[in-house]
């Protein structure tokens, strides 16, 4: 009679705990959404889909404001129109709250510009993830370009800079 009710004790127990691991999964998963394929660390895709070559691209992450480079992530020397490329970090380096993820690139011999695709609110992130869409320039050189992606702490974010920037 002990071995029995010892017997459905271990079974009750061992399926609390894989029911309530596949509710974690699901939950995750949800909350992840088509992001959740890629790895723990910082995945940045690049698809140019503007008619023309974008050049001397950089991807780094500072703490909000300084553009101190923190963490360089990586550059893209050449991207032709049509292409996709993308640059990925296992880890994230460094701690601290108010960090984002940046781009810089030159729109004229003696200018560059930085643009900030990912604000992390967090302390220690451990999975970031941005999907750049270059669509063109402006006037100005400028790129106009989508930006949707996901991190750890705020979740999904999705914004457009496709029309005249200032």
């Amino acid at each position: 009679m002990k071995k029995k009710s010892f017997k459905y004790t271990i079974i009750g127990v061992t399926s609390f705990f894989l029911i309530l691991f596949g509710f974690y999964y699901l939950i995750i998963r949800c909350e992840q959404g088509e992001f959740f394929k890629y790895d723990k660390g910082v995945t940045i895709v690049i698809n140019n889909t503007s008619k023309q070559e974008i050049t001397d691209l950089n991807f780094f992450f500072s703490f909000y404001s300084t553009y101190d480079v923190q963490q360089d992530l990586g550059n893209i020397d050449k991207l032709e129109p049509g292409e996709t490329t993308s640059i990925y970090s296992r880890h994230i380096n460094g701690t601290g709250n108010d960090r984002s993820l940046y781009l810089q690139y030159p729109i004229n011999k003696d200018e560059g510009q930085v643009d900030s695709l990912a604000y992390v609110a967090a302390y220690k992130p451990s999975k970031v993830v941005v999907i750049l869409e270059i669509t063109g320039t402006d006037n100005n050189g400028k790129l106009l370009f989508r930006v949707k992606g996901y991190d750890d702490v705020s979740g999904q974010f999705d914004y457009d800079l496709t029309s005249a920037r200032e």
